[in-house]
């Protein structure tokens, strides 16, 4: 079999290797979280099955035709498991997640900091992670940001508490990797993967929602003498051009002066003037780790405009390069060993949409220090 799987303890000793028993194995990695669900089914009997245990580790590797050894592509944890019994067959359905899980099992008991992103996710790996769970880091991999909050607090678990530093400073991909080894750095802006619709792309959905569409805004602000202050309106006219115009109000009482709304108009509009594409699709021929690089690549999708006439040898031409987000991966082994892949995409955001979460969380606090 070209892939692996282990079963281990919880203190990562060798419990069994179930090559040749496992059907429908999938794992899957997320841009943010890392190694995400597994599942997998092993012909067992109810009652005879006791080598799995929640909290099992399940690690799944894949075997290397040029070095002929087993390289490590996923390791997460059992958390449920599941006797089928269909008349006289029986079998045990395995499910867990990646080791990012166990984030959510630590809780941070009313904890503020005020110092840079990356210093405090360090802290709270340092204290409460690292300490309690399987989780470690390297240094490196915890990649500094531009942001320091004032007195930002926490009263939620280790998880929770990330994704809100995460998602203040913009632009972050992060979790637990194969090696149970944390990250968190910024987003690619690099395309690792060039493929071509109906060659190494043989299926593809392309969801364009245009309900999301903004292009004129006003910004509600403080209120003072029992009237808000009101600023704008701020418009795209290209964007109305095309879609007509469509209208939001955006209130956030900490907004004082025209400068500080027009940042916060500019940046929502720079995110929603155009559609919004999400999209997923399927590969042949993977023969790599997708995520091997961490930031995950751009993914450049080469399309095929096709035009009355335009072919050349009897094959449409291709055209036009649209680079997107991996936002997860999604791998699955069939009975007869073959690696299939889907992912699903995201659209690039632009850079100055991720300012959106440090100037929320600014304006925040100026509202607090008023109360």
């Amino acid at each position: 079999m070209r892939f692996r799987l282990e079963i281990r303890d919880p203190d990562f000793n060798v419990k069994e290797i179930v090559d040749k028993e496992y059907y429908d194995l999938s794992w899957s990695y997320a841009r943010i979280g890392g190694c995400g669900d597994f599942n997998f089914s092993i012909p067992r009997k109810r009652f005879e099955e006791r080598g799995l245990r929640g909290d099992y580790n399940i690690r799944i590797y894949y075997r290397n035709p040029d070095t002929n050894t087993h390289d490590l592509w996923y390791q997460g944890l059992v958390q449920n498991k599941v006797p089928n019994i269909r008349g006289k067959s029986e079998s045990i359905s395995v499910t867990g997640h990646g080791y990012v899980s166990q984030l959510s099992r630590i809780y941070l008991n009313n904890l503020t900091y005020s110092s840079e992103v990356s210093i405090i996710v360090k802290s709270i790996l340092d204290n409460y992670v690292v300490p309690n769970t399987d989780i470690t880091y390297s240094a490196s991999d915890i990649e500094a940001t531009s942001f320091t909050p004032d007195n930002i607090q926490f009263n939620e678990n280790a998880m929770s508490s990330i994704q809100k530093l995460a998602d203040i400073v913009g632009g972050r991909e992060w979790g637990v990797d194969k090696n149970r080894k944390f990250f968190f750095k910024a987003r690619s802006s690099t395309v690792g993967f060039k493929y071509f619709l109906g060659k190494e792309i043989i299926s593809f959905q392309d969801n364009q929602d245009f309900s999301e569409i903004i292009n004129h805004i006003i910004v509600q602000g403080a209120q003072t003498g029992g009237t808000y202050a009101t600023f704008g309106p701020y418009e795209d006219v290209p964007s109305q051009l095309k879609y007509n115009e469509r209208q939001k109000i955006i209130q956030n009482s900490s907004v004082t002066t025209s400068a500080v709304a027009a940042q916060l108009a500019t940046a929502t509009l720079d995110e929603f003037t155009e559609v919004s594409r999400r999209a997923s699709c399927e590969l042949t021929n993977v023969t790599g780790l997708l995520e091997a690089t961490i930031p995950i690549p751009l993914l450049n999708e080469i399309s095929r405009k096709v035009k009355y006439g335009q072919r050349r040898y009897g094959t449409f031409l291709y055209s036009g390069l649209v680079n997107r987000l991996i936002n997860r991966i999604n791998y699955s082994v069939t009975d007869n060993g073959t690696l299939k892949v889907a992912l699903d995409l995201d659209k690039l955001r632009p850079t100055l949409s991720e300012q959106i979460g440090q100037l929320e969380y600014n304006l925040d606090q100026v509202r607090s220090s008023a109360l």
